[in-house]
């Protein structure tokens, strides 16, 4: 089939809708109700959800029929239940295989020149303006494009602005992300964002393994040097367990990074590959905890230990009067022991720790 011109592929069916496309869609009950989505599905076997409500977020990724990403107990969640108060984003968040944070925070809750900012910040929840849903043919080439921005703002204060494109082919086994977040101010601005990337089962069980290209690794959370050097290793879940979280953080003049869940017993692994020169710290979140099990490979431009402890440490991003700085992260698919042996050889080591 991929071999097969535009016209010998449109002769084989009513609507292209067959094997590839945008649906349109609403939710019509629950805390999800009136949140619209938009699947896009291939040829491939790729079907994704992206929320123009929430950020242009991905909210449930799968390939050829197996679930990849994570959803929390707590479902998708609609903007209007959405409250910026401290500890309420427990209640709300609802996952995802991309959930989007900061612009103004990331992390922890905390008060910043009397202003509250919130746990991971609003951006998340902000709805995508100006939005583009386009289905375009390049000779035999067919792609997916979505566009959109979202905007965090503040009178007398910030104006900050994520512009969002993602893209997705006839044939890929990959999504592409390709962000600008901008500066509408002649100040300065301080910012933060943390690309939150959730996998859960079947790619995330016993067995299975976190990998990741050059980069030294260090604990964020309390643990034993034993449990540092088990990075990598996702065991079964366990009631109330504590969760780990770690930082890759890459080196200078690394322009581009990769880490990946691989599940040889599924014969299937996922990998991210971002732009470590503008985000060069991944944040990894293992929860073997029952009912909360995941992993989560988070790339980010600072540590997430919120943003006045960021200042202190000197970590917190400024970005220019008028300034923009772009991001991009890729979702990629491994089909079998060849491809992620591959990936291995060419990508990753998984030694480096402090």
């Amino acid at each position: 089939m991929t071999g097969l011109s535009k016209q010998e592929l449109l002769r084989r069916v009513g609507t292209l809708s067959q094997v590839a496309g945008v649906r349109d869609m609403e939710y019509v009950s629950g805390k999800a109700k009136g949140t619209r989505v938009l699947e896009l599905f291939n040829l491939a076997g790729l079907r994704c959800t992206v929320l123009p409500d929430k950020c242009m977020d991905i909210y449930a990724l799968s390939y050829k029929g197996i679930n990849l990403g994570f959803g929390s107990k707590n479902g998708l969640v609609a903007n209007k239940f959405f409250n910026a108060l401290d500890n309420e984003f427990l209640y709300n968040w609802g996952g995802g295989m991309l959930a989007t944070c900061g612009l103004a925070n990331t992390g922890a809750a905390c008060v910043d020149s009397s202003l509250y900012r919130t746990e991971h910040g609003r951006i998340g929840s902000a709805p995508a303006e100006s939005l583009s849903v386009q289905e375009v043919w390049n000779g035999d080439d067919y792609r997916i494009l979505l566009g959109g921005t979202m905007r965090e703002s503040r009178i007398y204060g910030s104006n900050l602005a994520l512009t969002r494109e993602i893209s997705l082919g006839l044939h890929d086994r990959s999504i592409v992300i390709n962000d600008k977040v901008e500066n509408l101010e002649p100040t300065p601005e301080e910012f933060m964002i943390l690309y939150h990337i959730n996998f859960g089962y079947p790619l995330v069980d016993a067995g299975a393994e976190v990998v990741r290209s050059t980069a030294n690794t260090v604990a964020m959370t309390k643990m034993t040097a034993e449990e540092l050097g088990a990075w990598g290793r996702i065991e079964a879940p366990r009631d109330d367990c504590a969760e780990q979280v770690f930082y890759h953080v890459t080196g200078l003049g690394q322009n581009i990074a990769r880490a990946a869940v691989l599940n040889r017993k599924l014969g299937l692994g996922v990998t991210i590959t971002y732009s470590s020169d503008t985000l060069p710290i991944l944040v990894h979140w293992k929860s073997m905890r029952s009912h909360d099990y995941t992993i989560a490979l988070e790339p980010s431009n600072s540590y997430i230990l919120g943003r006045t402890t960021e200042r202190e440490h000197g970590s917190l991003p400024v970005l220019t009067g008028y300034g923009s700085v772009r991001y991009c992260v890729e979702f990629g698919i491994l089909e079998g022991d060849a491809e992620m042996d591959a990936f291995l050889a060419q990508h990753t080591q998984c030694t480096e720790s402090l």
